[in-house]
């Protein structure tokens, strides 16, 4: 008996919890976007993925998980190619698509690090990269 009422303890605090968020703006209000990365070396198609998940939702946008209404999608496409002095240029062109399919906006972004350095795990390149994209990307969408 002690279970069904931890648990249902459990539900209230979620429910209230939702019903928290959607009163301070972050709930049913908030825009949610679907984000994918493409053409990422290493882990980046994920790490950048969850790293602008986390800085939109900071912001005040929520991350979508599956098919909503009203899904606004932002679509990552990354290109490494090489540069002089054992560097590769990496760039970002983050694309912005509304609920309809047509095209809200771009924002790029371009940067040479050390060969082969993005191979394997992005880490602190993935953030930084989310951080200098997200607020170009919040502006996109509505308020």
């Amino acid at each position: 008996m002690q279970f069904g009422r931890l648990l249902c303890l459990s539900l209230v605090l979620i429910a209230n919890a939702h019903a928290l968020a959607a009163d301070q703006g972050g709930g049913a209000h908030a825009p949610a976007v679907y984000i994918s990365v493409a053409g990422a070396p290493g882990d980046g198609e994920q790490a950048l993925a969850a790293a602008l998940g986390r800085r939109l939702e900071a912001l005040g946008i929520r991350q979508a998980t599956a098919f909503e209404a009203e899904v606004y999608d932002v679509q990552g496409t990354v290109r490494v190619s090489p540069a002089s002095g054992g560097k590769e240029t990496v760039t970002i062109i983050w694309v912005v698509l509304g609920p309809d399919g047509n095209q809200l906006g771009v924002t790029k972004q371009t940067k040479d690090v050390k060969k082969g350095s993005l191979g394997k795990k992005w880490g602190g390149a993935a953030d930084a990269a989310a951080s200098a994209a997200a607020s170009d990307i919040a502006q996109l969408l509505p308020h």
